[in-house]
């Protein structure tokens, strides 16, 4: 799975932000793979392996600041990314917006985040949605916790309380099936 530059730069800037003098000693965790993507510029139009440009970097997060929690560095940094990519005109704009609505919107954006994944709204009621992704390995699992707190903090921001945002994640073979459940009140 490739995913999009734009995508790529809010790990390093949520280091930075949040963990600024600590900076230097995460990039000296990573992996050459992950160290060189990270040290070059990242160019939002670009295309980044999702294995090394994120999913690696997002593990040492978990290492170095959240006592070995992957999934809970994952969600804080989509949390950190929804924050961040939701600022003025684009705040306003989700607030004046139905969670549905901002959640379909995601979905096309997700879609176009993540090459070659499939992303798809396949319910929504009043107060839930349920998105659908394909096409993701089995190994690329935590990405998935990333986009849960992105979608949590999107919620916040329609002036909508996530109730539970829920990661289900099916393997079929090395192939993830992944049902992300929003539900607000």
């Amino acid at each position: 799975m490739e995913i999009k530059g734009t995508a790529v730069k809010t790990t390093p800037e949520f280091v930075r932000e949040r963990f600024g003098d600590r900076f230097q000693e995460w990039i000296e965790l990573l992996p050459d793979s992950s160290r060189s993507i990270i040290e070059q510029p990242i160019y939002a139009t670009s295309w980044y392996s999702l294995m090394d440009s994120v999913i690696v970097p997002t593990q040492k997060v978990g290492d170095l600041f959240y006592d070995g929690d992957h999934t809970l560095a994952a969600y804080e940094l989509g949390r950190y990314s929804a924050e961040t990519a939701l600022k003025g005109i684009y705040k306003i704009f989700v607030r004046v917006s139905s969670p549905h609505f901002v959640l379909s919107r995601a979905s096309s954006i997700f879609s176009a985040y993540y090459q070659p994944a499939e992303v798809r709204v396949i319910e929504t009621t009043d107060k839930k949605a349920v998105l659908q992704f394909s096409k993701f390995a089995v190994d690329e699992q935590l990405i998935m916790h990333r986009i849960a707190g992105w979608i949590e903090k999107t919620l916040e921001i329609t002036l909508k309380s996530a109730l539970q945002v829920d990661v289900e994640n099916r393997e079929n073979g090395t192939e993830l099936v992944t049902r992300i459940v929003a539900e607000w009140n």
